[in-house]
């Protein structure tokens, strides 16, 4: 693929397609690539062993030229690249993935991150109980810098494997963790091919009656480093892109009561990450603790900007003076 409208009708077509049962693979592996090779090559490598042990498809969708995506199938004969344009987000790769996956089951993780030696045959067990989601825990690759461990507080924290196993409601899953059963996927896809995150994804699963189960064995390990700034930024947008699409879900929401409150909010969520993630580690917690606020800071004011700006496809409030 090479533009984002040909991303849209190759994905459309391939929704007709159902999992090759009895004949191919029942469980299909997508990777959304859109960083460094580097990181894809240690991705795949915790993958293909136990892929091809188990007669798991692989796929990456991968955003990038056709001639670079070309190179890296013929580097893994044994895996499946499909071409996403160079600006494809990480939801759009997902649908371009899952799209093309023929498993009864599809899970879903991304080049950042490398999946423990048994996590595709965990996540395929857990699959096989009554939940149409399944999604395991994220664990810390990259352990020397603080940095690095307070990224993975401020961003994975919540899903931890270490969590407690008592929670309210729907557990937290993430989409660099997680497995579909074939009947959701369709939906998923078209969740994802419109922008959409896996939290609002997983919500409009669950109030239409699905189920959503955490398997804790299934372990995945981000392993990414980060600088303060990139992240600080990163952790801005995404905050403020998940006010305005709160807004813009949620119309009875209290926007300005939500604007108001947001300052609390690295507080509130920095005592969350603790309870999920600082069991049996809080020397690392508290060194991490620093720069693990600073990111949560630069989410929560980014919520707060996002709130302010109003719903999500809401034009931005003129700055004063203007006509």
């Amino acid at each position: 693929m090479s533009s984002p409208s040909r991303l849209d009708s190759d994905v459309a077509r391939s929704l007709g397609r159902g999992p090759k049962r009895g004949s191919g693979p029942t469980v299909s592996v997508v990777v959304a690539s859109n960083r460094d090779k580097t990181l894809l090559h240690a991705c795949l490598g915790s993958l293909l062993g136990q892929c091809q042990r188990l007669n798991a498809e692989l796929l990456v969708a991968r955003a990038g030229s056709a001639p670079d995506v070309a190179a890296l199938a013929k580097t893994y004969p044994g895996v499946r690249f499909v071409t996403a344009p160079a600006d494809a987000s990480i939801p759009q790769l997902r649908a371009v993935g899952m799209a093309q996956a023929s498993g009864d089951v599809v899970a879903l993780t991304e080049d950042h991150c490398v999946a423990d030696a048994n996590w595709v045959e965990a996540l395929t067990q857990s699959a096989n109980s009554d939940a149409d989601v399944v999604g395991g825990g994220m664990d810390n690759a990259r352990r020397s810098r603080v940095v690095d461990w307070a990224a993975y507080f401020a961003e994975y924290g919540f899903f931890s494997t270490d969590r407690p196993e008592a929670q309210q409601g729907a557990p937290l899953l993430t989409g660099a963790n997680v497995a579909y059963k074939r009947h959701v996927i369709a939906d998923v896809i078209g969740w994802a091919q419109d922008g959409e995150w896996e939290n609002v994804a997983h919500t409009r699963l669950v109030a239409r009656g699905s189920m959503l189960r955490f398997a804790r064995t299934a372990a995945i390990y981000q392993n990414q480093t980060y600088s303060v700034a990139a992240f600080c930024t990163d952790r801005y947008e995404h905050g403020r892109d998940f006010a305005r699409k709160r807004l813009a879900d949620e119309p009875g929401a209290r926007r300005w009561f939500l604007f108001m409150v947001s300052p609390l909010l690295p507080a509130l969520l920095t005592w969350r990450v603790a309870r999920a993630a600082a069991r049996g580690r809080w020397g690392t917690f508290l060194r991490a603790l620093p720069a693990t606020m600073l990111f949560l800071t630069a989410w929560s004011i980014g919520e707060g900007v996002g709130y302010l700006r109003g719903p999500a496809g809401a034009p931005a409030p003129k700055p004063a003076g203007d006509d």
